[in-house]
């Protein structure tokens, strides 16, 4: 078979922890490819039950960086490049707002984004994956693990939570929003953000727009892409501005990433509950 993809769905009240779980798999005889995986902000706790699997970042070449049994990504603010080698077996949990730091307890913004970390000790979890007969055997004993391992939510995480919509109107300031809803000020809407998701809302606003950018491309069915729309659609000053975020998420220009990544082993993430 060629390399598929299987997406596994969370319920309440462990979607509030996990977006979902994703599996890569393919047969020992599929050709090595490499896919690109769209920036998402998202962490990922990563299981790999095959070969190593070598990453980078944005333009960067696939290097050193590799997934040998268990690592932790994120939060993706960079296109991640990944080299799936015959045989893949690769099964990635994705997390939702605070569920990385439900789990592990552990500042988000501590990490660098562009890296891969080591999860702790997770060798035993791990071989007992490795030992199920399925990918939905594995999924289901990951919702039990994260389940009964995973801490509630903070109380100080909760005004974020509660406004996480407002990232959806364009019309309205988060950050403000929230701190005015919770009797905060901005300042610690802002650190509360960087402690639980890793990234400021200002981030987000920025990369919901770039975001929406990508989506307008993927969805497009003309001969040709209209720049200047999209820099007028989505609120850029200019092609320079639409250019500079093109370079700080993919590492490349919007004609290269047309040319020669949109449509070919390039995934944006499937939509979550929020945003």
């Amino acid at each position: 078979m060629a390399v598929e993809g299987t997406l596994f769905g969370v319920e309440p009240p462990l979607s509030d922890i996990v977006k979902h779980f994703y599996v890569i798999q393919s047969a020992g005889d599929a050709a090595t490819t490499v896919a690109h995986l769209s920036p998402n902000y998202e962490m990922m706790l990563l299981f790999n039950f095959g070969a190593p699997v070598r990453c980078s970042f944005a333009a960067a070449a696939l290097g050193s960086i590799q997934v040998e049994k268990v690592a932790v990504l994120g939060p993706l603010r960079k296109m991640l490049n990944y080299e799936l080698l015959p045989g893949v077996d690769l099964l990635a949990v994705v997390f939702n707002l605070d569920g990385f730091y439900r789990l592990y307890q552990a500042p988000v913004d501590e990490l660098d984004g562009e890296d891969l970390h080591d999860p702790g000790d997770m060798q035993e979890l791990w071989e007992v994956l490795k030992r199920c007969d399925s990918s939905a055997e594995r999924v289901d004993l990951l919702k039990d693990y994260i389940s009964t391992t995973a801490h509630a939510a903070e109380e100080g995480a909760q005004p974020l939570l509660n406004g996480a919509d407002y990232f959806n109107d364009p019309m309205i300031q988060p950050a403000k929003a929230i701190a005015a809803d919770a009797a905060l000020s901005e300042r610690t809407v802002q650190l509360r953000f960087k402690k639980y998701v890793g990234y400021s809302p200002k981030e987000m606003l920025r990369f919901l727009r770039f975001k929406q950018v990508i989506s307008s491309i993927e969805n497009n069915t003309a001969a040709s892409i209209d720049w200047f729309d999209l820099i007028h659609d989505f609120g850029y000053h200019d092609q320079s501005h639409l250019i500079k975020d093109f370079q700080h998420y993919l590492g490349t220009s919007p004609e290269i990433f047309i040319r020669q990544i949109a449509g070919k082993e390039f995934c944006t993430t499937k939509p979550g509950r929020r945003y």
